[in-house]
């Protein structure tokens, strides 16, 4: 029932506004928020004419500076962290490996900010043509650590072999946005507006493997492999139109 609620948000939300605009309609843009100081919340629209986050960003605001200038920004920050505990036994030929302690371990972290400066070239509208170039950074981090069990049989001897497999993973990026798009006001509180994006970025990262082997016997003879890669290069991106509303404050 709530996320049916939701879906129908933003649909009354401009059956309202358009009723309330319509009334005002003949008048000037003293009617909407493109004016210095003005603050407004940004969202995209999904599926299903659903809210999301604008651009994948946790939060996105404008500020307006004058009727013809604005500056938008972003910030993502999110993260998990999961241990696993457990227990793992065996057998051959009835004779019992025993039981052993496993456990593993996921983390993740990611970090992007963006800022863009418009310059709306038709600042009396009805609908409102901007463009806007700006900055963008991120950084993205990944840790998975997981055992490998096997029974090895030796001498006459059974026992485990374990793999401690990890894996660390660390990508940043850095660039500069470009973007193209209208805004129309629905209400001087309430805009919708769709804009093309076009992105250049410097890409880099690294990545980190380790195996750890040892063994429940004493004969076997540990040993540690460790590997490592970095990468890094230019990419030119083009999205697809993005859809939002902007919640004038």
């Amino acid at each position: 029932m709530s996320e049916f609620k939701v879906r129908l948000l933003l649909p009354l939300l401009v059956l309202i506004t358009i009723s309330v605009s319509c009334k005002a309609q003949n008048k000037t843009n003293d009617t909407t928020m493109l004016r210095a100081g003005a603050w407004a919340l940004e969202f995209g629209i999904g599926g299903n004419l659903t809210l999301t986050s604008f651009k994948g960003a946790t939060i996105a605001a404008k500020y307006q500076i004058a009727t013809t200038n604005a500056i938008i920004g972003g910030i993502t920050l999110s993260g998990s962290t999961n241990n696993g505990n457990g227990s793992t036994s065996g057998a051959s030929d009835d004779t019992s490996a025993g039981t052993i302690s496993t456990s593993n371990s996921t983390k993740s972290a990611v970090f992007s900010i963006f800022l863009q400066y418009l310059w709306y070239m038709n600042p009396k509208g009805p609908v409102y043509f901007y463009i806007g170039l700006g900055p963008s950074i991120s950084y993205s981090t990944s840790y998975y650590s997981n055992p490998y069990y096997n029974l090895e049989i030796s001498n006459g001897q059974i026992f485990w072999v374990t793999q401690q497999y990890s894996n660390n993973v660390t990508q940043w990026s850095a660039g500069g946005d470009g973007i193209a798009g209208v805004e129309w006001f629905a209400a001087q509180w309430f805009s919708i507006h769709a804009e093309y994006n076009e992105s250049i970025l410097y890409q880099w990262g690294s990545t980190a493997e380790n195996r750890n082997y040892s063994a429940t016997n004493k004969i076997y003879v540990p040993s540690n492999i460790n590997s490592s890669n970095r990468t890094s290069g230019w990419s030119l991106r083009s999205y697809n139109v993005i859809f939002g509303v902007n919640i004038y404050l």
